[in-house]
């Protein structure tokens, strides 16, 4: 009778207001019967004990209940109430569902690719194998001829007398640097009335700077009006 007494005191202790508080009071009673009466004071005290505590938790939970009764807020709970329930986070792998996106349709190819639109265009189709004969026939020139050919042409072109004119400028200025655009500016002052045009100064001042001693250097942006340096040497 003790076993099951301690087994339903045990079920009301855990669920407090469903506990049956006559049925312990009818089982303390039977397991009274067959006890001394030390024995007897001892359980009767341990199953009071044990029932005064299922009555206070049954107290707190009415009380609780009649609070939530009166809150219009809703039950209270505590923050890790529903963690358990609610998915905190997901990763989900898409590359076995990935595919790449076709390619962009190919125009068709209409007609020989030889085949040139007559609009008037330079486009005109020339024969493999005229051309090769055609480059074959070009005299090749080798490096003593296209040296001896190039002074041939600097000197036609009196470019001693633009080196002159490029050193005079320089002369008349305390830097050893000067702008391009300067230093085209001031052949133009010296050259003559015929040789005046705007590209033949810059060609016969470029061709004199590359057969003097002078150093080109850009400074500053590559497009910038004034980024090219002349440095004598």
């Amino acid at each position: 009778m003790q076993l099951e007494l301690w087994t339903v005191i045990e079920s009301a202790g855990d669920v407090p207001e469903q506990a049956d508080l006559e049925q312990i009071w009818l089982i303390l009673d039977v397991a009274l019967d067959s006890l001394s009466v030390r024995s007897q004071l001892k359980l009767a005290g341990d199953v009071i004990d044990r029932m005064a505590q299922i009555i206070h938790d049954r107290a707190l939970l009415t009380i609780e209940e009649i609070h939530h009764i009166g809150n219009a807020e809703g039950p209270i709970m505590p923050l890790g109430a529903f963690d358990r329930f609610v998915r905190q986070s997901m990763q989900v792998n898409l590359a076995p569902f990935v595919e790449a996106p076709p390619g962009p349709p190919r125009a068709s190819q209409v007609g020989n690719h030889s085949d040139f639109p007559d609009d008037g265009r330079s486009i005109a189709e020339i024969d493999q194998a005229a051309l090769l004969e055609a480059l074959d026939a070009e005299p090749e020139l080798d490096e003593p001829e296209s040296y001896q050919g190039a002074l041939a042409i600097a000197h036609s072109e009196n470019v001693q007398d633009w080196i002159s004119a490029v050193q005079q400028c320089f002369a008349a200025q305390p830097h050893r640097s000067m702008l391009w655009v300067d230093l085209t500016r001031a052949m133009k002052d010296l050259s003559t009335a015929e040789d005046n045009e705007p590209r033949s100064v810059w060609v016969k001042t470029w061709l004199a700077l590359l057969l003097g001693e002078y150093r080109l250097e850009q400074r500053g942006e590559f497009y910038g009006a004034e980024t090219l340096w002349v440095t004598r040497e």
